[in-house]
C-alpha cells in the first residue's frame, strides 16, 4: 500500500498569470446582487444592521470588521446547535450563509497576496457556510458559485503531484448464507421496471444503465477527486459502523480524507456516508446523471442524491429506509444482503427509537444462539459491480459492505 506524505501531495505553483487579490474580490463581490436582506428579518436588529451595512458597501470591510462578522458567525453557530437540528429556524441558517459570504469577501479584501493558504482558508469558509447554513431564496447557489470560481483559479495556479494507486484486491465472500442470488436484468424498459419491480416492490440489479457516466472512469483516480475538490471540507464518519459506541464524525478536507483514510489501513475507518456531496460541489454532479427510473414517483419532490465514499471494509448494518432507492456502484465492489419487510421480526431490530430502523443481526456471521429466529429469514444477496444499479424497495432491510475502495451514489425518492 502506498504511503501518502507531504512530499507526494505537495502543490507546485505554475507560471500562468492569474487575477490579483483585488480582482478576485471584485468578482466575488458581484455575486451578491440578488441577496435579499428581508430573508433574515427575524434576526436581532444589531446583527441584521451590521450585515446590511456590509452588503450595501463592501468597501467598509477591514480587519476590525472581519472580527464583527466572525462574532456573528460564532453567535449563529451557538444558536443553530441548541436543540434538534431539524427545528432550527431557517433565518438563523440563512444568516450563516450571508455572514460566511461576507467573511469570504473580507478574507480576500484583507489579504495582500495570493497563496495556497489563502485558497485553503477560502474553501474552509465556504464549506462551513454550506454545512451550517442553507440556500437563500433569491440566490440559492451563492456559496457554490464562489467555490466554483475559486476552484477554477486554484486548479490553474497549482498542480498536484500524482499519487500511485494502491493494490486493491477484492476478497469476495462465498455465498454460504443460504441466500438467494438477486436477479440481474439488462437495462429493462421503463414499463418492465415499473410493472415487475416498482409496483411489485421487488429488489433487482440493473446492468448497462449508466454506461455513459463520466464518473465510471474519472472517479477511479483519486488524483482527479483531489484536484477537483481536495480542499473542500466535508463531514466524515469515523468507526466501522454507526451502531458502535465509539462512532463519531469529524470535519476534514477531501484531501485529508483520501490521504488518511482511503489509503491507510490503520486507525479509525473513515467513511463519507449518506452525504449531500453533489449539492455542495456541483462540479462532481456533472459526472453523473439521474436514472430515468426515478421518474416513477408519487409526488413532485426532488430526488435525494447521496454520496458514499470509503475504503475497503466500511459497513452499513442491516437497516431499512422509507424511500425507494437506486444505489449506483461507481468505483469498487460492495456485497449486499437484502430482506423483505416480512422478515422484520427475524432480524431483531433495535428497541431504541433512534435505531428502530436498524437490526442487530450480522448476516455475514449470524449469531444463532442470540438470535434464533434468524433461521426463518430469507436473505437475498449480490456483489454490486461498477456500472450496476441496485433497486431497493421502501422498507426492505439491507446490509452493505465495501469489498474494496468504493464510491457509490444513491438516489432516494418517494
Amino acid at each position: 500500500m502506498i504511503k501518502l506524505n507531504k512530499k507526494n501531495m505537495s502543490l507546485t505553483a505554475t507560471t500562468k498569470e492569474m487575477p490579483t487579490v483585488k480582482e478576485i474580490t471584485k468578482t466575488l463581490n458581484e455575486l451578491k446582487v440578488n441577496i435579499d436582506i428581508t430573508e433574515i428579518n427575524e434576526l436581532n436588529i444589531a446583527c441584521k444592521s451590521t450585515l446590511k451595512r456590509y452588503l450595501s458597501d463592501t468597501e467598509l470591510i477591514g480587519e476590525c470588521d472581519k472580527i464583527q462578522i466572525q462574532a456573528i458567525l460564532d453567535y449563529m453557530y451557538e444558536q443553530i446547535n441548541i436543540g434538534n437540528w431539524k427545528e432550527v429556524r431557517l433565518y438563523l441558517r440563512k444568516t450563516m450563509t450571508i455572514a460566511s459570504y461576507l467573511k469570504l469577501l473580507a478574507h480576500f479584501k484583507c489579504s495582500n497576496e495570493l497563496t495556497e493558504e489563502i485558497y485553503r482558508e477560502s474553501f474552509k469558509i465556504i464549506d462551513y457556510g454550506i454545512l451550517f447554513g442553507c440556500p437563500l431564496d433569491q440566490e440559492p447557489k451563492l456559496l457554490q458559485k464562489c467555490a466554483s470560481y475559486l476552484n477554477s483559479l486554484y486548479s490553474e495556479s497549482y498542480s498536484i503531484q500524482e499519487v500511485q494507486p494502491s493494490s486493491n484486491s477484492v476478497n469476495v465472500t462465498e455465498n454460504k448464507y443460504n441466500a438467494t442470488p438477486l436477479e440481474i436484468v439488462d437495462c429493462p424498459s421503463m414499463e418492465h421496471f415499473l410493472k415487475n419491480y416498482i409496483l411489485a416492490e421487488k429488489p433487482v440489479v440493473l446492468d448497462n444503465c449508466i454506461n455513459n457516466w463520466p464518473a465510471l472512469k474519472k472517479w477511479k483516480d483519486q488524483n482527479y477527486l483531489i484536484k477537483l475538490a481536495g480542499l473542500r471540507t466535508v463531514a466524515i464518519e469515523l468507526g466501522r459502523k454507526y451502531t458502535d459506541s465509539d462512532w463519531t464524525q469529524k470535519l476534514m478536507t477531501i484531501e485529508e480524507f483520501i490521504k488518511n483514510h482511503i489509503f491507510q489501513s490503520k486507525g479509525d475507518t473513515g467513511y463519507l456516508a449518506q452525504y449531500q456531496l453533489f449539492d455542495q460541489i456541483p462540479e462532481l454532479k456533472n459526472d453523473i446523471s439521474e436514472p430515468e427510473y426515478c421518474c416513477f414517483s408519487d409526488n413532485n419532490e426532488p430526488v435525494d442524491i447521496m454520496a458514499w465514499y470509503g475504503p475497503k471494509g466500511t459497513v452499513s448494518p442491516v437497516h431499512h429506509d422509507p424511500k425507494r432507492n437506486l444505489l449506483a456502484q461507481v468505483v469498487g465492489e460492495k456485497q449486499v444482503f437484502l430482506f423483505s419487510p416480512q422478515d422484520s421480526e427475524y432480524l431483531y431490530p433495535h428497541e431504541h427509537e433512534m435505531l428502530e430502523n436498524t437490526a442487530r443481526v450480522d448476516p455475514r456471521q449470524p449469531d444463532m444462539e442470540s438470535y434464533p429466529k434468524y433461521k426463518e429469514a430469507k436473505p437475498y444477496y449480490c456483489v454490486l459491480q461498477p456500472g450496476q444499479l441496485l433497486y431497493i424497495p421502501p422498507k426492505w432491510w439491507h446490509f452493505v459492505e465495501s469489498l474494496s475502495i468504493s464510491f457509490s451514489v444513491s438516489f432516494w425518492w418517494t
